[in-house]
Formats: C-alpha cells, structure tokens, sequence
C-alpha cells in the first residue's frame, strides 16, 4: 500500500523520519517530499503526482501552516489535503495535542498564518475523526494502528463482494 504523507516539514522532520522507518517496516511505501528530487516541474506539481499515485493520504498537523506555492494563499499541506479529498482517497489525520512540548521555533507566529491554520485545523476536525499525538513515536503507531483497521475494513468489503 503506498501511503502519501503530508505535513510541514521544518517542525516536524523527526516524526516523518520516526513514521517513515515504521510504515516501511511494517510493509507500506512511504511517499513523501524527502524523496522529490531536484527537477523542472514546480514543487505544488511534483507533490501533487506523487500524492495521485498512493492509495491513502496522510496529514499530519503540527504547530506551524507552512509555506505556500507562488501566488497561493494555502499551504502545501492544505493543498495536498484538498487535491486528496478531491480524488476521494481514505484519508488519515492526526494533530499535535495541545498540550504537547514544543520547541517555540516550531509555533507559528505570523498572525495570517495563525488564523490560516486555526482554519484547516477545524476543517480537518468537522470532517474527520482525528486521534491527537504528543511525540513522533505515538505518532506513528496512531498511523500504523488507522492504516491496519483500514486495511482489515478493505479486506471485509472485498470479502463481502466474493
């Protein structure tokens, strides 16, 4: 199963690294922006590909929006999210717990961006049930546990069908 993953990166590179290894551990392809390598089509295009060609997305909600294509108010994430949804793909979300410890550098403080993430972040929870996560390691065993329970739910429907 090829799993898209989809988070800011400059707060949380440990947890991609720590679910990367897990997910490719227990048998799942890890796809995500560390892999994209230098090449002519803008990043939004790249990513986006990339995202077409997995069968579940994964977002992950820190405390920080992201950046944003030129001429884009969204940030990549919310991008990615949007173009998931639009595709109809079974979607995985998680958010840092409120309470979790983090370093200030990796809270947002542009108040654009503030408002921009407050946003996504109650989109995301109208729309989905979302576990919470305080470390990169219950992070991906939030993943692994929702990616097995889709792929128990895939297997009783294709089961069903026979």
């Amino acid at each position: 199963m090829n799993v898209f993953i989809s988070s800011t990166y400059r707060d949380l590179a440990d947890h991609r690294e720590v679910l990367r290894l897990a997910l490719e551990t227990s048998g799942y392809n890890f796809h995500g922006m560390e892999h994209f390598a230098a090449q002519e089509p803008p990043a939004l295009d790249v990513c986006l590909r990339e995202l077409e060609s997995c069968d579940v997305y994964v977002g992950i909600i820190g405390g920080l929006y992201g950046s944003s294509p030129i001429r884009r108010v969204k940030s990549y994430t919310e991008l990615e999210y949007d173009r998931a949804t639009e595709l109809g793909m079974y979607k995985i979300i998680i958010k840092l717990d409120d309470n979790a410890s983090v370093r200030p550098i990796h809270i947002e403080q542009d108040p654009q961006k503030i408002q921009r993430l407050n946003r996504f972040r109650n989109k995301i929870s109208n729309i989905h049930t979302v576990q919470t996560f305080s470390d990169s390691h219950e992070a991906a065993w939030k993943i692994l546990a929702a990616l097995r329970t889709y792929e128990v739910r895939l297997r009783e429907e294709s089961e069903g069908l026979n």
